[in-house]
This record gives C-alpha cells, sequence and structure tokens, in this order.
C-alpha cells in the first residue's frame, strides 16, 4: 500500500530526490565513494555546497550583499545563536508570542540579552529594541505569517517550515534562517541567510565562541569545520528539484492550492473543526479536531487502514495535523480529502 505521508517533519521529499541520495550515498557520480564518505573540503563537495549556495541565491533572488550560510544542526540552535551574533547582553529584542516555536525563541534568547514579548496583534515594540523575532509560521498550532509585519527594527525570522515556499521581503530582515527537514532535504543542516550590515563591527561585551559566530563562517564558507555531508548534498537535490518545478513563486501557488482544498473539506465536513482562525491558517500544516474524542480515534484508525501516515496532532495539542510541505505531492492532499470524505459516508 502507498503510504502518504503528512509527518510534520522530517518530511516527505519528492521520490526522485530520495532515488538521487540513495544513489550518491552508495556511490557519488561513479567515484567509488559514498557522498557520505568524502571529505567536506574536496573539489566533489566544493562543487556541492557552492551550487547548493548558487540555488538560493538564485530561487530568492537574495541580495548581492547577503551571505548564505550553512550550518550543521537543526534552527534551535540559531534561536541561541542569532541574539549572540546581532546584540549585546545588556540589550534588548522583541519577540511576537505566536505560538510554541515563539516561545522556545523566548527561552533560549533570554538567556543572553532583555527580551520583550509582544501580541501579534499590538506589536507593541520598546525604542530600545534592536530587532523582532517572528516564527513565520507555528507548526504545531497552524498559522501563519501571510504578510510580514512593517515595524521600524529589522526582523530576525524561523523560516523552518516555509522556507523556500513563500516569497521574502528581503528589504525588512537582518537574519532569515532555516532547517532543512520540512522543505528542502533531510535533519541535519540549516541555511542561514544573513545581512552583514547588522552584525556589528566590533567584538560583543561577551563574544559568542568562535564557533557560533556568523564571521567565522562567513570567512571559511561554511568550511569552518566537518559539515554533515549528506545533508548538504540532500539540500543539492531538493533545490534542483524546485528550480526544475517552476521555483518558488510554483511552490508557493501549490501551496496555497494544497491548502485551500484541505481547509475546504475541513469547514464542509460535519466531523471536523478547523484550529486555527481563518485568516491566520497555515498553507503548511493544516490543524483541525474531531467534533468528538470518538470521532478523533475512529478517523485515526480509519486514515492509517488507508495508508495515511504522520496526521496526528501535537500532544499538547490533540486532533489532527496534515503538514503539506514542498515534497508533497498534490494527489496525496486529495486522496486525504477523499478519506475524510469517506469516512463521514461510512458513519451516516
Amino acid at each position: 500500500m502507498q503510504q502518504h505521508n503528512f509527518s510534520p517533519g522530517p518530511a516527505i521529499l519528492p521520490p526522485s530526490v530520495f532515488q538521487a541520495l540513495a544513489a550518491g550515498i552508495v556511490n557519488y557520480h561513479d567515484s567509488g565513494l559514498s557522498i557520505a564518505e568524502i571529505s567536506h573540503r574536496s573539489p566533489a563537495f566544493l562543487e556541492v555546497i557552492e551550487e547548493a549556495t548558487r540555488l538560493v541565491r538564485e530561487l530568492y533572488q537574495v541580495p548581492s550583499h547577503w551571505e548564505i550560510l550553512w550550518l550543521p544542526g537543526g534552527a534551535s540552535s540559531q534561536l541561541s545563536t542569532a541574539p549572540m551574533n546581532l546584540v549585546n547582553p545588556d540589550d534588548t529584542i522583541a519577540i511576537v508570542n505566536t505560538g510554541y516555536w515563539s516561545e522556545k525563541a523566548y527561552d533560549a534568547a533570554s538567556a543572553y540579552c532583555h527580551v520583550h514579548r509582544t501580541d501579534p496583534k499590538r506589536l507593541d515594540i520598546p525604542e530600545e529594541a534592536k530587532y523582532l523575532h517572528v516564527v513565520s509560521n507555528e507548526t504545531i498550532d497552524g498559522i501563519q505569517w501571510h504578510t510580514f509585519p512593517d515595524v521600524k527594527i529589522p526582523l530576525v525570522a524561523d523560516m523552518t517550515s516555509d522556507f523556500l515556499s513563500r516569497p521574502i521581503p528581503f528589504e525588512k530582515f537582518a537574519l532569515i534562517f532555516a532547517s532543512a527537514q520540512k522543505n528542502f532535504g533531510i535533519s541535519g543542516i540549516t541555511c542561514v541567510l544573513v545581512n552583514p550590515t547588522y552584525i556589528p563591527d566590533s567584538p560583543n561585551k561577551i563574544p559568542a565562541p568562535k564557533i557560533f559566530q556568523y564571521k567565522t563562517h562567513m570567512a571559511e564558507q561554511s568550511l569552518y569545520h566537518t559539515l554533515p555531508t549528506v545533508p548538504v548534498y540532500s539540500s543539492l537535490l531538493m533545490l534542483r528539484w524546485i528550480k526544475a518545478h517552476g521555483g518558488v513563486e510554483n511552490m508557493y501557488a501549490l501551496a496555497k492550492q494544497k491548502a485551500a482544498m484541505i481547509y475546504q473539506e475541513i469547514d464542509a465536513n460535519p466531523n471536523f473543526t478547523g484550529l486555527a482562525p481563518i485568516e491566520k491558517r497555515s498553507i503548511a500544516n493544516a490543524c483541525f479536531y474531531g467534533n468528538s474524542p470518538e470521532i478523533e480515534t475512529q478517523f485515526l484508525t480509519f486514515a492509517e487502514k488507508r495508508g495515511i501516515y504522520g496526521i496526528k496532532g501535537f500532544p499538547t495539542i490533540g486532533g489532527f495535523r496534515a503538514s503539506m510541505y514542498t515534497g508533497m505531492p498534490i494527489e496525496s492532499v486529495q486522496y486525504l480529502v477523499e478519506t475524510m470524505q469517506q469516512f463521514t459516508a461510512q458513519a451516516l
């Protein structure tokens, strides 16, 4: 039975990307070596990371003065690394309180500098704040910034779950980061886009360790230490796939189309109710409830028997979550919609 993977991450990638990745792990370009074992400083890997960087710049039309970094680990590490690079411990930043991941950002930054929480409706930002941290898409709560806020200070964005699936107004930002395992690869690598003009020229009063300084990685073209070669290669393969399938503009159109399909069914089906306010609904993660505990249990079993994987909601939220990242074919979303319809018809 075909599996339709709605997992929030690690997420589905197109079959052709998985096949190319598997081939490279076994024998990279007929070299007799695996991409997993070649040196991160070898000419072969330099070609990989340089092409991946070029493709990010091309797909997003990244301003020429911005730097593109590939850093090991997940985006959660950037919740601490960003303030360590952009501000001093006695400085203040602001964070928009939108959900689970903004709370994670608050906890991480609070260990280093002063942090002001603000509500998305009011955006009361202190005059002394150096930047505003936003989570572009809250995967657990199913809400998304469809238009980034207009404020007097630069934005820093965690875009892990909608990177390369929507346009970016770069003029609003100082820093953007996203780990790969949602839209452009597998877990283990994070892409960081940074405007160097926002990195202080003089060292911070308490400088970050050298390995956590963006300037270190900018100077070494992300090769200061050993990168995880397989995750970077998976990102390159996915970036090629995105370019071949219409780029960010088409990924954005498809994301909106997939989201419209599932939300239409959620709103029409008497057994289900959407979680997020309509105007904030995420086009990446559709979160919804069954209208009773019995319906939720029955539908989860029904869906899993039909090959729908990873749809159970986050433990603290409950219900269901259909994650529809870039690699998710529209046919799988249609299949989920049909499954919801068949479940309801069977129950009537």
